[in-house]
């Protein structure tokens, strides 16, 4: 009788060691079946949710999965926010993709309106602004690049995207080279002041020929960009 007793229990154990071993198996195999890299959870041989192993690469960490909104377009800082005259044509470009603002792409809701015509329309307003009126006329004829003001102001909205030079120099302004990149220490605003007040030799609206409007005269003052990033400087101690 004991013998019997403990072989039953025995075999029972292994009958269901078996079955639940199956079940497990398949349970495995079912789970191995179901990794998506678009299920929002971590899984199979991602290393991060729905990145890594065979999904695409995790981008440190974060998630960019879903729908966004472009809120903003600072390229090249400064240029929507000056010469598009009001808000509504502010949000319209920030909103916009860098290809839909070209001359040949209407402002949804201004008609037949582009960016570069109303970036036109603004600059020559400016030079109207602050022409003297002693002196004779002075119209936007061409900047330091050779850019008449319709291939510039076309260029100001159709390319406001920095470029990059994977196996060059990476500057936005470095002599003769322009728009190849950004550094921190590249004077952004001098730079496209200059080419949007400095005319054909860089010498108009400088401060003699009329006011000074090739520099915004803020240097980098004191700032440390070679520390990592955000690049912010230990707090002052009072």
């Amino acid at each position: 009788m004991t013998l019997k007793k403990l072989y039953i229990p025995l075999v029972c154990f292994g009958l269901a060691a078996i079955l639940f071993s199956c079940e497990d198996a398949d349970d495995f195999n079912n789970v191995i079946e179901q990794v998506t890299c678009t299920d929002g959870i971590q899984n199979g041989e991602e290393t991060g949710i729905d990145c890594g192993g065979e999904c695409g690469p995790c981008l440190n960490g974060l998630d960019f999965s879903g729908l966004y909104v472009q809120e903003d377009a600072l390229g090249r800082p400064g240029i929507n926010l000056v010469y598009s005259p009001n808000a509504a044509l502010q949000n319209a470009y920030n909103h916009s993709a860098t290809s839909d603002r070209s001359s040949l792409s209407p402002i949804q809701g201004m008609g037949q309106a582009t960016f570069p015509s109303v970036f036109q329309t603004s600059l020559t307003d400016y030079y109207a602004f602050y022409q003297d009126p002693n002196l004779p006329e002075i119209t936007f004829d061409a900047n330091v690049l050779g850019q008449d003001i319709t291939v510039f102001t076309e260029f100001l909205a159709a390319s406001d995207a920095l470029q990059v030079a994977p196996e060059g120099p990476t500057s936005f302004h470095s002599g003769d080279l322009w728009f190849t990149g950004r550094r921190l220490s590249d004077d952004v605003m001098d730079d496209t002041l200059l080419l949007l007040f400095g005319g054909p030799d860089g010498t108009r609206f400088d401060g003699v020929n009329g006011p000074k409007l090739i520099s915004d005269q803020v240097d980098s003052g004191d700032r440390n960009f070679g520390l990592p990033f955000p690049y912010l400087e230990a707090p002052l101690q009072q």
